[in-house]
């Protein structure tokens, strides 16, 4: 893709499932990537999985909720890589609740999922604009735009997260950074798998079946993590420089239905 070989993108959460998806297909573009992950084990495997491949990838422990390890990471990049010109925000927390849910559990899932994101485009952004503009992508989700049972926690957080990027767009524009928002389907990621396996008791290809899980796709199936990549990429590249406040749904059809 045009205008992603030679740059250096900031990938939150890209240890594992979409994010290390992201990673991958950054990598493969030319792109220099920071692997901003709290899982040491995953994160570091990465790092030496693609540098030994060739890529420059540099491992951060991140925690994004913590504003010092954001700035630490974000600096970090620069120092590593001289300069920042992508933001992927995918690091997030999975509180599925409802209205049980505890102010202990509103907290962390807002202050990952929502404060997160605003705190790494906060200090991403600005080196961005030194670099002469940049692109950023946030990881929303269907569940931001529909009800479902016992979700209360996580789509009230990807509901904010897709205002968030209309209005991060509307601020940054000036600076030559476009923002936009993913919103995936259900994607088959290593948690998913297991979920489905030790929960459900169900294999892929059931649950690409089931009226429920798959079913409720126009597509008829789930997604795999380097689909939604593909997207990212094309957001984060000079092919998509008209496109920004945008809210890209990526599921299948799941929300036309």
């Amino acid at each position: 893709m045009q205008g992603l070989d030679g740059k250096v993108a900031i990938v939150t959460g890209g240890a594992q499932g979409i994010g290390r998806a992201t990673v991958d297909r950054l990598v493969a573009e030319g792109v220099a990537v920071t692997i901003a992950d709290v899982s040491d084990d995953y994160g570091k495997a990465a790092e030496a999985e693609l540098t030994e491949a060739g890529g420059r990838v540099w491992y951060a422990h991140t925690d994004v909720a913590d504003e010092e390890s954001v700035i630490a990471a974000v600096t970090g990049t620069a120092e590593q890589f001289g300069r920042v010109d992508f933001l992927v925000n995918c690091a997030a927390v999975f509180i599925m609740r409802g209205l049980e849910a505890t102010v202990d559990e509103w907290r962390r899932i807002m202050d990952v999922n929502i404060m997160g994101q605003a705190l790494c485009v906060k200090h991403a952004a600005p080196h961005m604009a030194r670099a002469g503009g940049g692109s950023i992508v946030n990881i929303a989700s269907i569940s931001g735009h529909i009800a479902q049972p016992g979700y209360l926690t996580y789509n009230a957080t990807k509901a904010a997260v897709a205002n968030m990027t209309r209005c991060m767009a509307l601020d940054l524009a000036d600076s030559g950074i476009r923002v936009n928002a993913v919103n995936p389907g259900t994607v088959w990621n290593a948690n998913n798998e297991r979920y489905h396996r030790e929960e459900l008791g169900l294999t892929r290809a059931q649950a690409d079946q089931h009226p429920d899980i798959g079913g409720k796709h126009i597509l008829k199936r789930t997604a795999d993590p380097s689909e939604i990549a593909s997207t990212i990429a094309f957001l984060l590249s000079a092919e998509a420089s008209y496109v920004t406040g945008e809210n890209l749904m990526v599921d299948g059809g799941y929300t036309a239905l």
